[in-house]
């Protein structure tokens, strides 16, 4: 992964919120066949406090069958009844961190993720008001952490390995305050980062 280029730190002096609105339109996410997978969906919910934008992770509780423990988006499994992925990321939201689908604007989308679990992630980007009441599960949600978009920006990642279903695999990881955030979390902060520096398109 290369280092954020000097273009990047530039971006951040502009009204962040903007900057993301402004990159995100014209911006095609890559889509995964979900052929034997689960489909799921995430979103980013982010907040401009004092001029800085945050993303809202959340550590999973021990209790949860899937990814138990870990750092990931609100989300979760798409069910026929929701329609749409983005319903499903909405729904998921509101019920394991109490954000209503009507505080958030979603304002673009990101690449398709696949997880080791055999998971097929679309993630959406949300903009939500601050302060705000937020109300986790505590079945699902041990908390909450606020990640600095100043700070995913600057962080270098780093390749470690993982065990699943007896193979060991290389992941990418960044650390904000003690907390690891790796795998297809830590995968979709830096394809969000990337679209943020140069707001490149497919072809």
């Amino acid at each position: 992964m290369r280092r954020v280029t000097e273009r990047a730190k530039t971006c951040y002096t502009m009204a962040v919120i903007d900057l993301i609105k402004d990159k995100l339109k014209y911006y095609i996410p890559r889509s995964i066949e979900c052929t034997g997978d689960i489909r799921a969906s995430v979103v980013l919910p982010i907040f401009q406090k004092d001029g800085e934008a945050h993303v809202v992770l959340t550590r999973r509780t021990v209790k949860v069958k899937a990814h138990p423990g870990e750092i990931s988006f609100p989300g979760g499994m798409f069910e026929q009844k929701d329609g749409t992925t983005r319903t499903t990321a909405l729904r998921e939201t509101c019920e394991e961190i109490g954000v209503r689908g009507r505080d958030i604007e979603i304002v673009g989308q990101l690449d398709d993720m696949r997880t080791l679990t055999g998971f097929v992630i679309t993630p959406y980007v949300g903009i939500i008001p601050y302060p705000y009441e937020f109300k986790i599960s505590p079945a699902e949600v041990a908390y909450l952490i606020f990640l600095p978009l100043a700070y995913l920006q600057k962080a270098d990642p780093s390749i470690e390995e993982a065990a699943h279903q007896g193979k060991v695999e290389r992941v990418q990881a960044i650390y904000y305050n003690n907390e690891r955030i790796w795998g297809a979390t830590c995968r979709i902060l830096l394809n969000f980062r990337q679209v943020l520096v140069d707001g490149k398109v497919q072809s």
